[in-house]
């Protein structure tokens, strides 16, 4: 009875031992390594040395900041379907020790292979959208900001740009110092009449990033030279037609052109041409309206948005009506919003009017205008207050300004300017007491405007012609 009691105790033994030992390899394979370790990602790869003698049916890699993942953790399904096999490991922290290692599961069981211990990169950098703030023939001023820098010091950052899409650090570039926040820069040497794919960039001790790829195209230095072009002198402010330029967007008429602001919602400036043959016996058609014209994606201004009764503005013409009486079409052309500012009374329909009139005088005189003109600043005072932004959005100026280059009639304008030709140049404050003088109290320089604006008028000017027209206060 002894002997028979000790054979059943070494055979439960090693029934136990082979029916509940869960780490009995069923397969053999190696974890091979992991690489193209990201924040939060990684690369595995296993092999499966030999299948235990069952079909192995899914394999894969399991996961944990443990020193002893299995399937049980966080795990990669793939199918057997090579000896050799990869899978992606995701879902990971940045800066993060994790352990992994290979599976195998056939009918047996799963086995795994040894444990490989990775670290995750510290997360990258997190960029905004990259914002252009002019764009010329050759150069474009840029900027962007770095929102996060993902836990890790801003080694460097800057922009980069080709004329190919998405741009990397390996073509040209501009580097600057480390940091967060917002950043800028001029970009020079670009090619006129151009398109360009820019991206902000920023490195930091985990890798670099890059922001949304945005494409501009540089103005033409062959801009059309035409008689009476509404822009014969230059365009200021190098706007165009392009979404990109929601702050000076270029819009044409066949009346005036203009540079709109969809900040603002105002033009920064409008210019036209006149003559006598813009002028004519067609009544005011006062059809103030929406600009349909404007990108769909943007607010559009209607008749009412300048609660000028609440406020106590006028909707003020910058090309005026006036100055469209040819026919129905030029003068309802005025009438649109893209073409109005906000305007104290006093100032739109006294002393601004005053000098439109002027200006008009001088046409049926036998002269030819190219005008241009515009809103600056923001707070301008009615009867009923200050005022900055009205409930619709639009800015009230703090200034109005407007250029007038005057020439006998004629052809070949361009030519015909030399550094006697008159130019007539105001600033004229946004308020009810501007009226207390007639506008030659507020005749300037052009420079002047220049410099409160940043514009550069009179571009397509011969330099030194430019220079004299541009320094001399009128005195007529």
């Amino acid at each position: 009875m002894k002997r028979f009691y000790s054979f059943f105790i070494i055979a439960a033994t090693v029934m136990a031992f082979y029916g509940c030992n869960k780490e009995l390899p069923v397969a053999t394979l190696n974890t091979t390594d992991v690489t193209e370790i990201t924040s939060t990602s990684a690369l595995g790869r296993g092999r499966i040395n030999d299948d235990g003698g069952s079909k192995v049916l899914n394999v894969g890699f399991c996961w944990s900041t443990n020193s002893n993942p299995t399937i049980n953790d966080f795990r990669s399904i793939e199918n057997a379907i090579n000896s050799e096999f990869t899978t992606v490991i995701k879902g990971l922290k940045p800066g993060t020790t994790y352990y992994a290692r290979a599976y195998a599961t056939n009918a047996d069981g799963t086995a795994y292979g040894n444990v490989i211990s990775f670290t995750t990169l510290q997360a990258p950098p997190v960029l905004s959208e990259i914002a252009f703030s002019s764009v010329s023939e050759e150069s474009a001023k840029v900027s962007a900001s770095i929102i996060s820098d993902g836990g890790n010091g801003i080694i460097s950052r800057g922009f980069c740009w080709s004329k190919s899409p998405n741009p990397t650090i390996n073509d040209s570039k501009i580097e600057l110092s480390g940091g967060v926040g917002l950043f800028s820069a001029e970009v020079n040497d670009l090619e006129a009449g151009t398109t360009y794919y820019f991206r902000a960039f920023a490195t930091s001790t985990a890798e670099t990033a890059y922001s949304q790829q945005q494409a501009i195209t540089t103005a033409s230095d062959k801009p059309a030279i035409v008689d009476n072009d509404h822009l014969l002198l230059g365009n200021p402010s190098y706007a165009a037609t392009n979404i990109l330029f929601a702050n000076n967007y270029f819009m044409i008429k066949h009346q005036y052109c203009l540079s709109y602001n969809n900040s603002k919602r105002t033009a920064n400036w409008v210019a036209w041409h006149l003559n006598t043959s813009w002028l004519g016996g067609v009544s005011r058609q006062n059809d103030f309206r929406e600009d349909n014209t404007l990108p769909s994606s943007w607010y559009r201004v209607s008749a009412s948005d300048f609660f000028y009764s609440q406020y106590g503005f006028d909707r003020g013409h910058i090309c005026p009506s006036g100055d469209r009486t040819a026919t129905v079409t030029d003068n309802s052309a005025t009438f649109l919003m893209t073409n109005m500012v906000p305007q104290a009374p006093n100032n739109n329909q006294i002393v601004w009017e005053n000098f439109e009139s002027y200006c008009r005088d001088l046409a049926k005189k036998g002269s030819e205008l190219y005008i241009i003109a515009g809103p600056y600043g923001e707070g301008g005072t009615s009867a009923k207050g200050t005022f900055t932004v009205l409930k619709s959005g639009v800015v009230v100026p703090a200034l109005v300004w407007k250029i007038a280059v005057v020439l006998p009639n004629g052809n070949n304008d361009l030519e015909r300017i030399t550094t006697s030709t008159r130019a007539i140049a105001v600033v004229i404050p946004n308020n009810q007491s501007s009226s207390d003088y007639i506008w030659t109290h507020y005749r300037v320089s052009i420079d002047s405007i220049e410099n409160l604006t940043g514009y550069d008028f009179l571009s397509n000017v011969p330099k030194e012609i430019q220079d004299a027209i541009e320094a001399r206060v009128d005195n007529l």
